[in-house]
């Protein structure tokens, strides 16, 4: 009898070791793969992307000689896993929900959502009358939508699209809905007739059985990043 407690004992040691290793594995090493992946769509994007200082570059007029045309030029499609867009949060010129300006990708599928955030093929593209979604993982491959939750009223969500135009989304809600509903990546799923951008993310950490949705609506006119080089012009160096 004492034979077999103790067995039972080292299988639950042994049992626990492993379940341990596993989540080091998913917290950290599949952190690592995302962080070269980041390095690298960093350097495939082509565009700098300006560093918080509290001053921003005034916002383009609309008749300004912007490359790749304003936000009814035609969107130029990118390969799934390629580089798509950068991302970041700003609240009083600080970042927040993340220290990292995160590269988004081409596409939401599992293999590819492990490089970064994965923008919705068939959404809208940076700057677009409708709605641009983003997807991201809020535990594991770098959890960069760990913080979504914390997003609140001020908050600004930005993105730069591939030509060094810096769009600028006014937070407005969230919640939390389950898998199912695909309306929140709608072409308009807050009613409001105002160019959207909707980030999707699991919910609770940990957990797929709910998605926590945050919604932002588009402020004004691109900024043009004083860094910021088109890619075209990157890529003829």
């Amino acid at each position: 009898m004492t034979r077999l407690v103790r067995g039972i004992g080292w299988l639950l040691v042994v049992s626990g070791a492993i379940v341990l290793l596993y989540v080091v594995y998913l917290l950290w090493f599949t952190g690592l793969e995302t962080n070269r992946a980041q390095s690298q769509l960093a350097e495939q994007f082509g565009v700098e992307v300006p560093v918080l200082d509290g001053e921003r570059p005034q916002a383009l007029e609309p008749d300004d000689d912007v490359p790749g045309g304003g936000a009814d030029a035609p969107d130029v499609p990118v390969d799934p896993g390629d580089a798509y867009a950068a991302l970041w949060f700003e609240r009083d010129g600080e970042h927040i929900v993340t220290d990292d300006v995160l590269y988004v990708v081409e596409g939401v599928s599992l293999d590819v959502l492990r490089a970064g955030p994965g923008h919705y093929p068939e959404s809208d593209r940076p700057g677009g009358e409708g709605n641009l979604a983003i997807a991201g993982h809020r535990t594991t491959y770098g959890s960069p939508f760990w913080s979504l939750n914390e997003l609140q009223d001020d908050d600004t969500i930005h993105v730069m699209d591939r030509d060094g135009r810096e769009w600028v989304y006014a937070y407005r809600e969230q919640r939390v809905v389950a898998p199912t509903e695909l309306w929140v990546v709608g072409e308009d799923p807050l009613g409001s007739g105002e160019p959207t951008i909707t980030l999707t993310t699991c919910h609770p950490r940990g957990s797929a059985a709910q998605r926590l949705i945050a919604w932002g609506e588009l402020l004004d006119e691109p900024i043009e990043s004083t860094a910021g080089e088109p890619i075209e012009e990157l890529a003829d160096q």
